[in-house]
């Protein structure tokens, strides 16, 4: 049966999301952006040349054909609409009207080769006691710096509410008696409405805005009715956290989790990828969320966790090299294509890389393992 493409909802993807996912980088204006579309502009597109109507869910660009809503513009920068359409399904986790899903199989064209990061084994671990230093430096960092403080503060904000919601919701995944459980802050919505305020305080509203804080009213941007988990993603060198995930405690079935990163600006290292992790000569479990992550620590394994079988990007891969890597993505159909890809893209980087199998009826991911008391069922191969 041939695919069908949800074209109303692929139109209803805020736009500004589509042009940052194809590598369009923000300006200082919110209604500009610098064109993803670099090639077909003289000077690599120096100057905004994207016009954004959020109104309407346009875009505009004045020096290339990148222009109209969420469909069109992936139809013009893959050159083909089927590409286009389909890059959207699985870059917004959108099924098709068919009720299949989609795994990525035309990403964003790189025009350069892969820079890999590297571990530097030789730096020095920096721990940070007090974020008050910074905030008079605030004006003089660069974007990075900015978004580290902010993303911080929200992170140690969230550790220094009532936990109680928080154990309770990791008691009920058999994470109860987990040692990363005190790395993980918790929002309630009475929480949120005070991080609110003491944000804009400290920094200036446009920064929270670009920064996925705020929406463009001023309140925060996510649905604060739901208590969440926030998980850090920790910056290697120190506890300073460069990227967060929210996890909805009431399990919904559909967006249970919100990645927060301004990936133009620093992506984000997954969660329990620290310095101590990339030091040990131990292997490195490779999960799909942070629950899995966790699960697989209860059994003494290293881990770092993604957000999804794509929340990575090529050059974080190089992080894993020299070290052994085990994918242990969940048994169903996109966790087993998306393990294909990544296996792919490690050995490609110079990873030795392995796969982690286990017979479907002991459950659909590594909790569902621990759960059944089944962890030592799993197969490396």
């Amino acid at each position: 049966m041939e695919m069908k493409y949800d074209l109303e909802r692929l139109n209803q993807i805020d736009i500004v999301e589509v042009l940052e996912a194809l590598g369009a980088k923000p300006s200082m204006s919110r209604k500009t952006m610098h064109c993803c579309n670099t090639s077909a502009h003289k000077n690599g597109d120096k100057h905004p040349s994207l016009s954004i109507v959020k109104s309407k869910n346009i875009c505009k660009c004045f020096v290339c054909d990148i222009s109209g809503n969420p469909v069109t513009v992936a139809t013009k920068y893959f050159g083909d609409f089927k590409k286009g359409c389909e890059w959207l399904h699985a870059t917004f986790n959108i099924p098709f009207l068919t009720g299949e899903e989609v795994v990525h199989s035309h990403q964003p064209i790189r025009k350069n080769e892969i820079r890999y990061r590297e571990f530097d084994s030789s730096r020095k671990y920096r721990k940070i006691l007090s974020l008050k230093p910074f905030f008079p430096q605030y004006h003089r960092m660069s974007d990075r710096q900015k978004l580290k403080l902010a993303y911080t503060y929200v992170y140690r904000f969230s550790l220094n509410t009532d936990q109680t919601g928080k154990v309770a919701y990791y008691k009920t995944r058999a994470l109860g008696g987990s040692k990363y459980i005190g790395l993980i802050g918790y929002l309630m919505e009475a929480d949120i409405l005070v991080l609110t305020e003491k944000l804009k305080k400290l920094f200036p509203v446009k920064d929270l805005i670009r920064f996925k804080l705020l929406n463009d009213n001023g309140q925060w941007r996510y649905n604060a009715k739901v208590p969440v988990t926030v998980i850090p993603n920790f910056d290697i060198y120190s506890d300073m956290v460069e990227g967060m995930m929210l996890r909805y405690t009431d399990n919904r079935s559909y967006g249970k989790e919100v990645n927060i990163s301004c990936t133009d600006i620093v992506f984000p290292v997954p969660f329990g990828l620290g310095i101590k992790t990339l030091s040990s000569p131990n292997p490195i479990w490779i999960t799909e969320g942070h629950i899995d992550g966790l699960s697989i620590a209860m059994a003494g394994k290293h881990f770092a966790s993604f957000g999804g079988v794509h929340a990575y990007n090529d050059e974080l891969l190089g992080l894993f090299r020299g070290k052994t890597v085990v994918i242990a993505f969940d048994q169903d159909k996109p966790g087993q294509e998306g393990r294909g890809i990544l296996v792919k893209k490690l050995r490609k980087a110079g990873v030795d890389c392995h796969l982690a199998n286990w017979r479907a009826e002991l459950g659909k991911d590594l909790n569902d393992l621990l759960k059944n008391s089944a962890m030592k069922k799993i197969e490396v191969i």
